[in-house]
């Protein structure tokens, strides 16, 4: 889900946005009322805002109000590391008030679990774990985004709970379609699906339009493996609530699956009635100004950072791990991107990044987070090599 996306569909939404706080009837009425237009100033690095009061917060009364939800989410563009900064405090602020927390991840399948809980009980060190959950393979950001919370976690032994489902079977939906998975893969994604949500399907269209058209077979598809991903974890989540007696649930997952609610919040809440709060890190030169509660509840404003170059639409491409061999392989490319005047083509694998090996996703990102003026990568395509300088400055 891109954030250029959110931020042009805020106003859209504000009609189809929910008439209670934090999905719960019977709180304070007078939190209820939203303001009527955009905030009356310019907020500032640092600042944290309720989002229906306009009231500014510091960070002890911003743990406060949360102290409220029984589940928070924290979105996150997954490249920031200013977002996850966030999620970090959130997490060891509610630690260090004696409560007892757990973390909800969209970065892992759940059949990952066994995995992970390894990790929190400190018999996987870091390399083991990686390959143990195929973190390059399944996710691909650098791990170096969340380690300190993972460590944190481990340390603290704070449960950590995959919560998303298996990519292989998300990629099949969008390319097939919701009735083309077996039986078997129907086990490994949400029983049931809620389709009656008509501002969630118009975002949904909204990102489809914005979206590179292969390897998706159309709208609907597309439409189809949204909800895999938003009511598995949602399922999963739920099924943690009921069999946890946890004091909070801080969940980590892209802003697309938490900012306005539609995504996990709501489909959690119509499993297990609870109450919630979301949580939206947004960079100073991103306009937070602009946001309403139809986003969410609270705003942490966080430092200008631009997500790098190589992460989705910035550098133009789609990848995916190559599992016939070294490099990775190209899926799509988008009209008019970096990548498209650099001359990449769908079916291209990339092997080498100013002549240094290439073999995950992962190294592939690090590479490309120098931020240096140009990158001159080498393709392997139709059987012979190809080279295409990707130029990042203006």
């Amino acid at each position: 889900m891109t954030l250029k996306s959110l931020k042009r569909f805020t106003l859209m939404l504000l009609a189809a946005a929910f008439s209670t706080l934090w999905g719960c009837a019977g709180l304070e009425k007078e939190r209820l009322a939203m303001p009527k237009g955009m905030m009356e100033f310019k907020p500032a690095v640092n600042d944290i805002v309720d989002l229906h009061t306009g009231r500014k917060l510091d960070f002890n009364e911003l743990l406060s109000e949360l102290e409220k939800a029984r589940v928070i989410y924290v979105g996150e563009v997954h490249s920031r590391q200013a977002d996850h900064e966030v999620q970090r405090r959130i997490v060891e602020g509610l630690w260090r008030r004696g409560k007892k927390i757990g973390v909800g991840l969209e970065m892992l399948p759940r059949g990952t679990q066994r995995e992970v809980d390894r990790w929190v009980q400190g018999e996987l060190e870091e390399t083991a774990f990686l390959e143990a959950v195929h973190w390059n393979e399944y996710w691909g950001f650098p791990f170096a985004l969340y380690r300190p919370l993972f460590v944190f976690a481990r340390e603290q032994r704070i449960p950590l709970r995959a919560l998303n489902a298996p990519p292989a079977v998300v990629r099949k939906v969008s390319r097939q379609g919701l009735a083309s998975l077996s039986d078997d893969e129907r086990q490994d994604i949400a029983r049931h699906f809620f389709t009656e949500d008509a501002a969630h399907r118009a975002f949904i269209e909204e990102e489809y339009k914005a979206h590179v058209p292969g390897g998706i077979r159309d709208l609907e598809s597309f439409y189809e493996a949204q909800l895999v991903w938003d009511e598995t974890m949602a399922e999963s989540l739920a099924v943690w609530l009921v069999q946890n007696p946890l004091d909070h649930v801080v969940v980590l997952a892209g802003k697309g699956h938490v900012n306005q609610r539609f995504g996990i919040p709501e489909r959690v809440r119509r499993r297990v009635e609870h109450r919630y709060a979301v949580v939206v890190p947004e960079a100073v030169n991103e306009g937070p100004e602009r946001l309403t509660p139809a986003v969410g509840d609270f705003l942490v404003v966080t430092p200008e950072e631009k997500p790098f170059p190589g992460h989705g639409l910035r550098l133009g491409v789609r990848l995916e791990r190559n599992t016939d061999g070294a490099g990775v392989r190209v899926l799509d490319v988008v009209p008019g991107s970096r990548a498209e005047q650099a001359g990449f083509r769908p079916g291209d694998r990339i092997v080498a990044v100013d002549g240094q090996p290439v073999s995950e996703l992962n190294m592939l990102h690090q590479m490309v987070q120098q931020r240096v003026p140009e990158l001159v990568f080498t393709l392997e395509r139709d059987g012979r090599t190809v080279t295409a300088t990707v130029r990042f400055e203006p």
